[in-house]
C-alpha cells in the first residue's frame, strides 16, 4: 500500500470514529480537522513507518493510531496528578507541536529544557493515549511549577513495567514496555555499575521513544555498535528521538561527541 492509499484508510477510521468531526486529506498527506471553533492537524508518518514494518497488522495499526486522538474529540475529565509521567522529547517537537496551530500562536504545552537537543514534556499516561499537558491541564492539577519534575518522576518510576536489561560485553539493550524507555534517562537512580557494568562513563543511545542502548566511554567496540544500530533505527524506526550518543555527568545525560 503506498502513502496516499494507507492515508485514505487513516482518514476513513478517522471519519468512522468521530462522524461529528470534519476531516480533510491534505496533499502533502496531513490530515486537518475542524470541531467547532478549534482545528487540528493529524501526522501519518509514525503510522505508517509502523505500517511497513507490519503490513498484516494495519487495521490494529491505525486503530491504536486513530484511538490516540480521543482526547483531542471526545470530552475528558480533569487530569489525574498521579498519572502525570516524563517524556523525553526532542526540541524540534516544539516546532511540530506548534505548527498544529492555524493562528500562529505556540502551543501551550507544558515542557522544560533537558539538554541542548532534549526537552521534557509532560503528559497524563491513560488507558488509550498520552496526553500531554497543557497550561490550562496544570492549572486544574493544583501544585506549584517546580514540584511538578519530581512529582511526574514518582508517577513515572511507579507506572513502568519491570525495567530488564538485555546483552553482555559491557554493550546493553534496556526494555520497559516499548512506550518510554527513552525517558529512562531520568531515572538518575537506576544509573549505577551494578546495574550497567560498562567500561568508563555511560553512554547511550535513544534513537526512538521504544529504544535505550548503553555502553562505557571506554568501549570503543560498543560505541561504535551502538552508532551503527543508532543510523538504522533513527531512519526506519518510529517516534524519534535523537541520532546522537549521551554521556552521564552525575545528574543528567549531555551530548557526546
Amino acid at each position: 500500500m503506498t502513502e496516499k492509499d494507507f492515508a485514505k484508510v487513516y482518514l476513513d477510521s478517522l471519519n468512522k470514529k468521530y462522524p461529528s468531526v470534519k476531516f480533510e486529506l491534505n496533499a502533502d498527506l496531513t490530515i486537518t480537522s475542524k470541531k467547532g471553533d478549534l482545528e487540528y492537524k493529524h501526522y501519518i508518518d509514525n503510522a505508517f513507518i509502523a505500517y511497513k514494518a507490519e503490513p498484516d497488522s494495519i487495521n490494529d495499526i491505525i486503530s491504536r493510531y486513530v484511538a490516540s486522538t480521543t482526547d483531542l474529540y471526545v470530552d475528558q475529565k480533569a487530569v489525574n496528578v498521579e498519572n502525570v509521567v516524563p517524556v523525553i522529547k526532542p526540541v524540534e517537537y516544539l516546532d511540530e507541536i506548534n505548527s498544529l496551530s492555524k493562528d500562529g500562536k505556540s502551543f501551550p504545552m507544558i515542557t522544560e529544557k533537558y539538554n541542548g537537543q532534549l526537552i521534557i514534556a509532560y503528559a497524563e499516561d491513560s488507558k488509550n493515549s498520552i496526553k500531554y499537558l497543557t497550561e490550562d491541564d496544570f492549572k486544574t492539577l493544583s501544585i506549584s511549577r517546580d514540584t511538578l519534575k519530581s512529582i511526574a518522576l514518582r508517577n513515572f518510576d511507579k507506572i513502568i513495567p519491570n525495567i530488564q536489561r538485555q546483552g553482555d560485553n559491557g554493550l546493553f539493550m534496556v526494555t520497559a514496555g516499548g512506550d518510554y524507555e527513552a525517558s529512562l534517562i531520568l531515572l538518575s537512580s537506576i544509573w549505577t555499575k551494578e546495574n550497567f557494568p560498562v567500561d568508563g562513563d555511560f553512554i547511550v543511545a535513544i534513537p526512538n521513544r521504544d529504544m535505550l542502548m548503553v555502553t562505557g566511554s571506554k568501549n570503543k567496540t560498543g560505541i561504535a555498535k551502538i552508532k551503527e544500530i543508532v543510523a538504522d533505527s533513527y531512519k526506519t524506526g518510529n517516534y524519534q528521538v535523537s541520532d546522537q550518543l549521551y554521556r552521564w555527568t552525575g545528574n543528567k545525560f549531555e551530548k557526546y561527541d
